[in-house]
């Protein structure tokens, strides 16, 4: 003896009932999915693009920095060239052999100016080709700031200061020559002193 069932009326069999996304939730995930796939691509190239300009800054610092050994170990002669908005030469003993010339290219879209403070006039070398040259001691005589600039959008733009006494640093502003300093009280010379007798 076999006994029908009955299904009710008001209840469904769990089997016939189908889980899942509708055809219009699927496409707001996906949506949501692109929009931000799309700010994080964003954020990725222009971080990109800042680390490239990064990086150039500090090849540049770099080389500054090897002219300025390598004129003290041979005794002068080291030099950097910028006369392209787009490159620069270094002039020196790279192999120990003598003076050789190396060009280095900027990355795309990043270009190279130059301010002689405490004028704020910025050059352009291509038109005013510079020259940084260092004496035996290291020293140039004379402070340049070098300005990397990246063209494109969302990428700022990166510094580069030699100063006259030789010195590299990136990053930071020059407004001029620094002033000796006056003294802030004056001490007498014979005052206060005992007598030897």
């Amino acid at each position: 003896m076999h006994k029908k069932l009955m299904n009710s009326p008001g209840k469904k069999s769990k089997l016939n009932v189908a889980a899942g996304f509708s055809v219009a939730e699927l496409l707001i995930v996906v949506a949501l999915i692109g929009i931000v796939t799309s700010f994080a691509l964003i954020s990725f190239l222009n971080a990109n693009k800042g680390f490239k300009l990064a990086g150039a800054t500090r090849t540049l610092s770099t080389y500054l920095e090897k002219a300025r050994v390598d004129s003290v170990r041979r005794h002068g002669g080291a030099n950097i060239n910028v006369d392209s908005a787009t490159s620069y030469t270094v002039n020196i003993d790279f192999d120990g052999t003598g003076t050789t010339a190396r060009t280095f290219t900027l990355p795309e879209g990043t270009s190279l100016r130059y301010t002689l403070p405490p004028s704020t006039n910025i050059i352009d070398p291509s038109t005013t080709p510079l020259t940084i040259t260092y004496d035996w001691r290291g020293r140039t005589g004379t402070t340049v700031l070098l300005t990397l600039t990246d063209s494109r959008t969302g990428v700022g733009s990166s510094t580069v200061s030699v100063g006259p006494v030789g010195d590299v640093s990136t990053d930071t502003t020059v407004t001029g020559p620094a002033t000796t300093q006056t003294p802030q009280t004056t001490v007498s010379t014979t005052s206060g002193i005992k007598s030897m007798h």
